[in-house]
């Protein structure tokens, strides 16, 4: 843990998450401390939900104090399920 301006964070995290095809319902979400089990975990999500759904991996910290937060830093991947071909890719930016 590190402590900038004051505030304690976290060593790095993963957050990935998944929205359906048509953006009305989030899918299946997660943090991870290893960036490799996000980027799997979330295509498998992906592979879950049906043809459409996309998804996210992002770098994140988690702010401590009294009312803890998570800081987003960079997207780490995007990834979907193609409604065509029914192919699943998780790509970096």
């Amino acid at each position: 843990m590190t402590a900038t301006r004051g505030t304690a964070w976290t060593v790095g995290l993963y957050s990935w998450d998944v929205r359906s095809g048509d953006e009305r319902r989030a899918g299946p979400g997660g943090i991870s401390d290893d960036r490799r089990r996000a980027l799997d975990a979330l295509a498998g999500a992906l592979r879950d939900e049906p043809p459409g759904a996309w998804g996210t991996v992002w770098s994140v910290h988690l702010k401590l104090g009294r009312r803890p937060e998570y800081d987003y830093g960079g997207l780490v991947a995007l990834g979907s399920h193609d409604p065509q071909s029914g192919a699943v890719t998780v790509e970096g930016p």
